[in-house]
């Protein structure tokens, strides 16, 4: 046993190269593995609790609601728990740039405040309860004092407690990806600070169901009052998060398969050379008397002692340090008081799981070379005349030719791995490059090409202010809603009989005056117009399988009557998935055009008194948003690059060692008949090109996949369409193709010390 031991130790040593690169896929595979899923299971395990504990409710109704509603709601057997609320969108005094939504309300057991400092919401008490992260971004503290201006009405009041909101995890505005903590957040005040005259006026409802989230019950409930509700599904705080979660989990399984993958592929052909070189000392060990159990299991600890100590390695340092790097960058997009990795117990077997298997692949391969007798292992193998299946190509090509594509022959398992690594080095550069041009081309396409409006008012005043905000920013009006789409395949007459039969979708309205400042675009280069129907989103559309030409039954929030319509065309929006119609066919339509918000360009000498009265958001900040947003793309680019490295440089050069020691005493052989090293080099390196050139070709389609594969992971509300530049395209292709030359290169400089005399005398 102890010279086995010692055989086990100086045959790793000797193999250190292929054994070495086992240890680093298993180390690469298990960190991935357990990094990002321990990042995603902490999110998912820690966005549950926190919700849960905070009651978080299960819809919310928008509309002019009274308290008597409110109690109808509350009553109804299919309802649990109701509370009403009256929202305002409020600007601190001094900072006219910033926007709080203030709630008021009797209670606050919906959707629960999580206090960070100070004391929990008290309506009994005079005071504000304010966003935390604002507070912070604005140096607010608990104690202070804060004025508030809703058009005439001011609110000023001591702060009593800092806060976090259920509804608020993702606390973008709306039209914007990244939420901007300076300028906006939310606050809680108590009715009590409402001045005198100014009654508790309910316009938001939530409520807690007794079974199924259906919208539905509502508008049962109240009538024919007209309301919008949105299930918790919908809302952006829960989307948003399990859409990240989601996203994270198939790219951690993915990544992390492939190079596990890879880790096998090695093992399996490491296992068939060691045994293959020494067939001789197995021969001479079965001869001693060392039987075919004990044998095998002296070579299954090779696999098992590398396979466990890099995936255990791996798995932990993966849980340890990964997890904090991505929370890192996903704060900034999320607000949740606990951030932590979390993996349950069963996760912990996956590195014993991932030696188990590659054992086993070993146990079979094994079986294979020690099943014959001492006297039948000790036969030299005759070499095998690959070459006699290419006669015609044999022909066309000269001595260096032929003899490469005949060892491709011969080793086919080698050659298949080296085409797998150049494939995935090619595929993963290409595909961390065009992230890069896509999203950086998604700030630019969305906010000069698409959407060319310099500014956007919400909030907006009286007629005649309206009227002079027009004229000042040269603008026109935006109507932006939502809609409900009858599912199913109904349209045109009888929709409104088959309602009950068939489902809804929720999707945003927007009805533009003109295509001036919101342009409806077909794809990156082709812009288009509608008239007389409706535009509707690629990603609706594909949901929905409607095609251009075909008809959409749908009706606006409120509405009590469904239209029925030709979709027009199917357009790109990267930030609102929906309807999107001319202000001329949604009035020809039968409804009445209810213009929320004034897009335009800026005026040179500002807004005026309009800074005070309105909401105004401008292009610049959100160009910055989608720019911040590339800090955490950065990072997965990062992942993806330094992922192709270590894959490309540890599989051809394990492959290339492999390459060389299989055919030492070949090189030793043509060394003797006159072969320059320089001329053995250059045919070395061509068999690399010709893996190279192939994988390369491979690649690129298959990083394209990659790519389209990542962008359907992102949220259902966002719609990011590819851009890759020709550079891409090259960089992926020269980037590969110099880290082969480079491995190669490194590996040929072994040429020179070829024994000779050791190599020949062991044919």
């Amino acid at each position: 046993m102890v010279m086995l031991t010692k055989k086990m130790l100086r045959d790793i040593h000797r193999n250190k190269v292929q054994f070495m690169a086992i240890f680093l896929m298993m180390f690469v595979g298990c960190f991935l593995f357990s990094g990002i899923t321990g990042e995603w299971r902490g999110l998912e395990e820690h966005f549950q609790t926190y919700i849960d504990e905070q009651n978080m409710a299960d819809m919310w109704t928008y509309g002019d609601l009274t308290g008597r509603d409110i109690d109808k709601i509350r009553n109804d057997v299919r309802i649990n728990e109701a509370e009403g609320r009256m929202v305002l969108p409020m600007v601190p005094a001094g900072n006219k740039e910033s926007t709080l939504q203030c709630y008021m309300a009797q209670s606050s057991h919906i959707s629960k405040l999580y206090v960070k400092k100070g004391i929990a919401y008290d309506s009994s008490k005079k005071g504000i309860w304010l966003d935390a992260l604002y507070a912070r971004e604005n140096s607010y503290k608990v104690g202070g004092q804060i004025e508030l201006d809703y058009k005439d009405m001011e609110i000023k009041g001591e702060i009593l407690g800092l806060v976090y909101s259920p509804e608020y995890i993702y606390g973008a505005s709306e039209g914007e990806m990244m939420p901007e903590h300076k300028n906006t957040g939310f606050a809680w005040i108590s009715p009590k600070l409402l001045p005198a005259g100014v009654p508790l006026h309910y316009n938001e409802a939530a409520v807690i169901t007794a079974g199924v989230q259906r919208k539905q019950i509502i508008q049962d409930i109240l009538g024919e009052k007209e309301v919008k509700t949105i299930v918790r599904a919908e809302h952006p705080a829960i989307s948003m998060v399990k859409d990240e979660i989601k996203q994270h989990q198939t790219i951690g399984t993915a990544f992390s398969a492939a190079f596990l993958l890879i880790a096998v592929m090695i093992v399996m052909t490491t296992m068939h050379r060691m045994l293959k070189n020494e067939k001789m000392q197995i021969g001479i060990l079965k001869a001693l008397g060392f039987t075919k159990k004990k044998l095998i299991l002296h070579y299954l600890s090779h696999n098992a002692f590398i396979c466990l100590t890099g995936a255990l390695g791996g798995f932990i340092c993966g849980y340890r340090f990964l997890p904090g790097l991505i929370y890192k960058f996903m704060r900034q997009m999320y607000v949740i008081p606990v951030w932590g990795g979390y993996l349950p117990p069963v996760y912990y077997l996956l590195p014993l799981g991932c030696t188990v298997f590659c054992v086993l692949i070993s146990f079979f391969i094994c079986r294979r070379y020690l099943k014959p007798n001492a006297a039948d292992i000790l036969y030299t193998d005759m070499p095998f005349a690959g070459g006699k299946q290419f006669p015609g190509t044999m022909e066309l090509l000269g001595f260096a030719g032929r003899w490469n594509l005949r060892d491709i022959a011969r080793n086919r398992l080698r050659s298949f791995m080296s085409l797998c690594g150049v494939l995935g080095c090619t595929a993963l550069l290409f595909c961390a490059f065009a992230l890069y041009d896509t999203f950086v081309n998604l700030s630019d396409w969305t906010f000069t090409k698409q959407q060319n409006y310099e500014c956007k008012i919400t909030d907006l005043p009286e007629e005649k202010g309206q009227k002079e905000l027009l004229a000042m920013t040269d603008g026109e009006y935006l109507m932006e809603s939502s809609a409900s789409i009858l599912t199913g395949g109904t349209s045109g007459e009888g929709a409104d009989r088959e309602r009950g039969k068939k489902g809804e979708k929720e999707v945003a309205l927007t009805v533009s005056e003109s295509t001036r400042y919101l342009k409806l675009a077909e794809n990156l280069d082709t812009f288009t117009a509608v008239d007389g129907g409706v535009a509707l989103s690629k990603k609706t559309a594909d949901s929905l399988g409607i095609r251009k030409g075909g008809f959409l039954t749908w009706k606006p929030a409120g509405g009590t009557s469904y239209i029925c319509s030709e979709v027009k065309a199917i357009v790109r929006t990267p930030l609102s998935q929906g309807i999107i119609m001319q202000r001329s066919d949604y009035e020809a339509a039968g409804q009445v055009y209810k213009p929320t918000a004034v897009i335009g360009k800026e005026p040179a000498n500002g807004f005026g008194t309009y800074e005070e009265q309105c909401s105004i958001s401008h292009q610049r900040e959100l160009v910055e948003g989608v720019d911040s947003m590339m800090d955490g793309m950065v990072m997965m680019i990062m992942l993806l690059v330094l992922g192709a490295v270590i894959l490309g440089s540890v599989m051809l050069y394990n492959l290339g060692i492999l390459s060389y020691m299989e055919r030492y005493r070949e090189f030793a052989t043509m060394k003797v008949l006159g072969f320059a090293d320089k001329k053995i080099r250059k045919i070395m390196i061509q068999q690399n090109v010709w893996l190279s050139a192939l994988g390369i070709l491979l690649g690129m389609p298959a990083g394209y996949g990659l790519l389209y594969y990542l962008l359907s992971t992102i949220p259902e509300s966002m719609d990011v369409p590819v851009f890759i530049r020709t550079a891409s395209w090259l960089l992926s292709a020269a980037g590969t193709l110099a880290l082969s030359f480079v491995v190669s290169r490194v590996v040929s400089r072994k040429i020179p010390r070829i024994n000779m005399v050791e190599a020949l005398k062991q044919m």
